[in-house]
């Protein structure tokens, strides 16, 4: 007779399902802090090319026109929402995170 450890319990009422939920929950609390990092426009901006808000990846052209901005000005805020995405210790260090430790 084969005992089941309580861990082994958990992982045969868990079905793939709650695990991707779970998953996705974890990835949506991760990008939303470093999305914290942004100033509203660089969030707004990566929002709407990624698809973030309705599903819908947007063109720098479409994002451009949606808010009124010229294409240059998109992309410097995409840049900079793309450079705080991939090093959000500087991002981190330099403003936002302050907030936090208050």
């Amino acid at each position: 007779m084969r005992s089941t450890s309580f861990c082994d319990g958990i992982k045969s009422s868990m079905n793939p399902d709650t695990i991707d939920s779970l998953y996705a929950q974890q990835v949506k609390k991760k990008l939303d802090a470093i999305l914290d990092l942004m100033d509203e426009m660089e969030r707004e901006v990566l929002q709407m090319r990624l698809g973030l808000i309705d599903g819908r990846e947007m063109s720098v052209e479409e994002v451009a026109a949606e808010l009124g901005k010229s294409p240059q000005q998109i992309q410097r805020w995409e840049e900079k929402a793309l450079q705080i995405m991939h090093h959000p210790e500087i991002a981190c260090k330099s403003q936002a995170c302050n907030k936090n430790e208050q």
